[in-house]
């Protein structure tokens, strides 16, 4: 009885100190894989064009920052080596206001790192967030032509 007394005060001591604390996951929280790049003409989407199979560029926010990951192909035609090296790319911190997304870029491996040190004021998309997708338009000039980066989730 004794025995039976002891491992159930355990138990419920060890429950009780387990609290669990809700993490309510921001929208873009997770992971995310590149698989277009849709093009806009007059303001409006008109063509998306899959990424390529050898093409991968992820994602990943957590609840305050953001890190790129990207690799591609560049096969030399004398040597056939890839010249391609890939690249990365991190964010202290990103916020979303108004369907308006501001990665405060900070850092990151080769041409990456020089272009992150001018972007002082953070680099701002206009994005579109599902549940499972999002993409972030950029570049548009003022006659609507540009381009977004569409994303899947995969974590």
């Amino acid at each position: 009885m004794k025995k039976t007394i002891f491992l159930s005060l355990i138990t419920i001591v060890i429950f009780s100190c387990q609290q669990q604390t809700a993490h309510e996951k921001g929208q873009l929280e997770g992971v995310w894989e590149r698989i277009a790049t849709v093009n806009y003409e007059n303001f409006k989407p008109v063509d998306t064009i899959p990424m390529e199979e050898k093409f991968s560029q992820i994602k990943i926010f957590t609840k305050s920052k953001m890190m790129f990951i990207t690799n591609d192909e560049n096969i030399d035609s004398l040597t056939g080596e890839d010249k391609f090296r890939g690249y990365a790319g991190y964010a202290k911190s990103y916020d979303i206001k108004d369907n308006i997304l501001t990665e405060y870029v900070s850092g990151g491996t080769d041409m990456f790192e020089e272009w992150a040190k001018k972007q002082i004021n953070g680099v701002t998309f206009d994005v579109n967030i599902s549940e499972n997708h999002y993409s972030q338009r950029f570049n548009l000039d003022s006659t609507g032509r540009g381009r977004s980066e569409l994303y899947k989730r995969i974590e």
